[in-house]
């Protein structure tokens, strides 16, 4: 078995859907904690190794359709140069050694977390991603799990803000996904497909906006100035959705951050602005 097919059906680049993992320790005030942050990085490094098992799951199942699709053709088992057999033992590789990290480095109510996401992941793989409004649900769940394993990682108790952007986020992002495949299958989005993505998107800004401006959040940081960080998720958003809807390759959410300089700098503006407030 050659390695880069199998490192690349794993998926490394995905590795940046682990972030919300991350999230909970710096807004929950727990950076100062070095105990705290190398519990979240161990529960992060769990969850990295997982879905990387997952994705090499979702290809053996998915390599008769992913072998007649234009873009997805050319992933390793679809392209016949990583064998189904070696796939299926790379992926059972990862998710051991993931379960092992998070059991070694951080909590069991994280190790949990992470066994529940390794469930929810098949689950949508072998079923899931089939049913045309049980699919972004699943998705959606998976980043949920990735945000209480960075709690109960750190220990931080969860905040329902949180939990909720996340969730409203996820849902927008699977959705958005469904539009850019049925345009590349059809040549257009269904109109009400179309406008729940524009819904979903608009609700995550404003829900963010009114986040950091929220009584319990002001008083838990001590400051305002978080409602800045509030100006790079709108222009994220807004670009996300010019791209999304320029592009008729069908590209996913990921494909279409990671080749957006713009996106990648409204990330960082953000990321540096709510460490700018949080530290």
């Amino acid at each position: 078995m050659r390695l880069g097919p199998l490192v690349a059906a794993a998926r490394p680049a995905q590795a940046l859907k682990q972030l919300p993992v991350l999230a909970p320790v710096a807004f929950g005030h727990r950076l100062h904690d070095a105990g705290a942050v190398a519990s979240v990085v161990a529960c992060a490094v769990a969850f990295t190794l997982v879905a990387s098992g997952g994705y090499l799951v979702n290809d053996v199942v998915d390599r008769a359709d992913d072998a007649a699709h234009p873009r997805k053709r050319t992933r390793p088992v679809a392209a016949g140069t990583l064998a189904p057999r070696a796939a299926l033992g790379a992926a059972g590789a990862l998710v051991a050694a993931g379960l092992a990290v998070a059991g070694l480095g951080s909590t069991p109510a994280a190790t949990a977390a992470v066994g529940a996401y390794l469930a929810a992941t098949l689950v949508y793989s072998l079923a899931a991603k089939r049913v045309a409004l049980l699919g972004p649900v699943v998705v959606a769940a998976g980043f949920v799990l990735r945000v209480l394993g960075g709690a109960w990682a750190a220990p931080v108790t969860p905040s329902a803000w949180l939990l909720a952007l996340t969730a409203g986020l996820a849902l927008a992002l699977a959705v958005a996904r469904r539009e850019a495949e049925r345009r590349r299958a059809d040549g257009e989005a269904p109109p009400a497909l179309r406008r729940a993505t524009d819904a979903l998107l608009a609700a995550v800004a404003v829900a963010y906006a009114a986040y950091t401006v929220a009584p319990g959040t002001v008083a838990l940081h001590g400051t305002r100035a978080l409602v800045g960080s509030a100006v790079p998720v709108a222009a994220a958003l807004l670009r996300f959705r010019a791209r999304l809807r320029a592009d008729a390759t069908g590209a996913g959410p990921a494909e279409l951050v990671a080749g957006d300089p713009w996106l990648l700098l409204a990330g960082a503006a953000w990321a540096a602005t709510c460490l700018a407030v949080l530290w």
